[in-house]
């Protein structure tokens, strides 16, 4: 898996026009149903992101997509949940991993509206949460405002850290001390301030 992430991100490196849409495209599957569990999209966003900012392509860009990405994709898992509700269970995976609706629900019944924002920075859950939450008919308008919310979030709390991983390596590489460890030093601080969201997600 980790190969063929590498290859994306030196294909974005050496097509760094290919940058933006390969960030939509990887949110957009991160937060689709069943997709998201299959295909790593954070990793792919966060590989992407560094290897544009190697390339000295600014991030506001990549951001947008992302963000813009990751609302498509919950919306289309709430979506599926509206329309396909009654067979979903019946469906492949969740016809042999009921486990997968199973939690998805205890989380959205026991936070509501907050879930929605919430899953987003806890695995599986994420693009399982939003199905359910069209399956239980949550109000469109409601899970909109969560959605975009949460996902103006959760772009930069990947993308900027991973920001600061590329331009660390390419200062470093060029032997731009200073400005390497002040990188690094950004990009500490971010991670620390990721593990706590995601942390907090995870505890909740």
């Amino acid at each position: 898996m980790w190969s063929w992430i590498a290859d994306i991100a030196g294909l974005v490196g050496q097509n760094p026009g290919l940058a933006t849409l390969v960030a939509f495209t990887a949110a957009i599957v991160e937060a689709v149903a069943v997709l998201g569990i299959l295909i790593p999209g954070t990793p792919i966003l966060m590989a992407v992101a560094g290897a544009a900012a190697m390339a000295g392509l600014p991030m506001t860009p990549i951001m947008v997509v992302a963000v813009a990405g990751a609302v498509i994709g919950d919306f289309i898992s709430f979506w599926l949940g509206q329309r396909f509700s009654i067979h979903l269970r019946g469906m492949w995976p969740f016809r042999t991993r009921p486990a997968l609706i199973g939690q998805a629900e205890a989380f959205f019944y026991r936070y509501g509206t907050l879930s929605v924002a919430l899953c987003r920075f806890v695995p599986v859950l994420r693009s399982t949460v939003p199905l359910v939450a069209g399956m239980a008919g949550m109000r469109r308008r409601r899970f909109l405002l969560a959605n975009i919310c949460s996902a103006c979030v959760w772009a930069p709390a990947h993308v900027l850290p991973a920001q600061f991983a590329g331009l660390s390596i390419e200062r470093f590489s060029e032997g731009d001390w200073a400005s390497a460890a002040y990188a690094a030093a950004g990009l500490a601080a971010l991670t620390m301030a990721g593990w706590y969201v995601h942390r907090l997600a995870r505890g909740r």
